[in-house]
């Protein structure tokens, strides 16, 4: 079983006169590759919990690029481009390899870009554009996240951190490998629905 994983996250803020540039996210922390692993086994995070359920479920890990940047304007056009080709790009290699049996994606769920207002729509499309519709694609996301139809019905399963604060991140990543291993070995047959309520926040 040989699943891949990655990531870009980012809280964006369309009331932000501050654009977020490739800069921000180099800055924050950017890692391709063996270098994702080797930088985020053992810890709290998303990625942490996908290298966790792995190693404990007995898969493999392809690793493609995670970045992500502290909350700000809308992520430039530039940075979009360049961090959504390198993991398509990443995909694409992985796949000329050898079969993948799935994607697991630390995402966020309220990133807005320069070329969509949908960031993770606009990532879920990429990938889908490479490994097809059937795959499974499980993305983690932040419980600020505003989720759309689109988000829905482009990802396998959508799972969000349950604690605010967010002391549940790693564990969420966990569960999503957990399922993720669920899901290709034949136990696991997920459905998503998506209902909006009608609230208004601020």
């Amino acid at each position: 079983m040989r699943v891949a994983i990655g990531g870009i996250s980012h809280e964006s803020s369309t009331f932000s006169t501050v654009p977020t540039t490739l800069q921000h996210f180099n800055e924050r922390g950017r890692h391709e590759g063996q270098a994702l692993l080797d930088t985020m086994r053992g810890t709290k995070t998303p990625i942490g919990g996908f290298i966790d359920a792995a190693r404990d479920a007995a898969f493999d890990l392809v690793p493609t690029i995670y970045a992500g940047a502290v909350p700000a304007g809308p992520v430039t056009a530039e940075a979009t481009t360049v961090l959504v080709g390198i993991l398509t790009d990443r995909l694409r290699a992985a796949l000329a390899a050898g079969p993948l049996d799935g994607v697991l994606l630390a995402l966020h769920g309220a990133m807005v870009s320069e070329l969509d207002d949908d960031g993770e729509a606009y990532i879920l499309r990429a990938v889908r554009a490479i490994v097809g519709p059937d795959l499974p694609v499980i993305v983690e996301l932040d419980l600020h996240g505003n989720i759309s139809q689109e988000m829905v019905d482009l990802a396998t399963v959508a799972v969000a951190y349950d604690e605010y604060p967010h002391t549940d991140p790693y564990e969420r990543g966990y569960e999503s490998g957990l399922l993720m291993a669920r899901i290709v070995r034949g136990g696991a047959r997920p459905t998503s629905a998506l209902v909006k309520i009608p609230m208004l926040t601020g």
